[in-house]
């Protein structure tokens, strides 16, 4: 598969509305008994956008992979993201 045929953006978003669609099953949901106030409302569109910012710095950090990024003894990627993960 090439680079061309591979889109992040659409997994992402598929495996998003799996989890979400699970999760609401699980605790019986029903989209007939929504009943958020505009407040509850907009702070939910605030904490999506919020996490869709985040997500989207994450992805473009892996992809800016620098000479700094490497270790020249054991030729590997060293970064904040992967140093993070190792802790």
């Amino acid at each position: 598969m090439s680079n061309n045929d591979f889109n992040l953006e659409e997994s992402q978003k598929r495996l998003m509305e799996l989890l979400v669609s699970r999760t609401m099953r699980k605790h019986g949901f029903k989209k007939e008994k929504v009943d958020l106030s505009e407040k509850e409302k907009s702070n939910l569109r605030e904490t999506v956008r919020y996490l869709q910012e985040q997500s989207q710095k994450i992805i473009n950090q892996e992809k800016n992979i620098t000479e700094k990024d490497v270790n020249p003894i054991t030729n590997s990627i060293h970064n904040k993201l992967t140093d993070s993960k190792d802790k």
